[in-house]
């Protein structure tokens, strides 16, 4: 996955990956700094309809909200810092790597995030 290299090289900690919860999965969690951070990744592999992270619609972004209260409450972390990112992968048609960006803190949870 090409987005993981690239998360570590900005120095995220990954926690985990594929993290299925009683409302879904979270692709990746990580650490931070002093963050637990929630990262989606999107890919696409044309641009016709715009980068990737586009496609994070705000019911989307709810579930993403519903999946990391979740991890927060299983792990004992509800009180502690964190967010969620977005990763956005464009690919030729190759499925080569065209380009990729992080959106840190891309999804707001008013009143959750912190």
């Amino acid at each position: 996955m090409k987005a993981l290299g690239f998360l570590k090289r900005k120095g995220y900690k990954i926690l985990g990956t594929n993290y299925r919860t009683p409302f879904g999965e979270l692709d990746l969690i990580a650490k931070k700094d002093d963050f637990t951070v929630f990262i989606e990744i999107k890919t696409r592999v044309t641009s016709s309809l715009g980068p990737p992270y586009l496609s994070v619609t705000k019911a989307k972004e709810r579930h993403l909200i519903k999946n990391a209260l979740a991890y927060l409450k299983r792990y004992g972390l509800v009180d502690s810092h964190w967010r969620i990112d977005v990763v956005s992968v464009r690919l030729n048609y190759e499925h080569e790597l065209e380009d990729i960006e992080i959106i840190e803190n891309a999804v707001e949870d008013n009143g959750g995030c912190r």
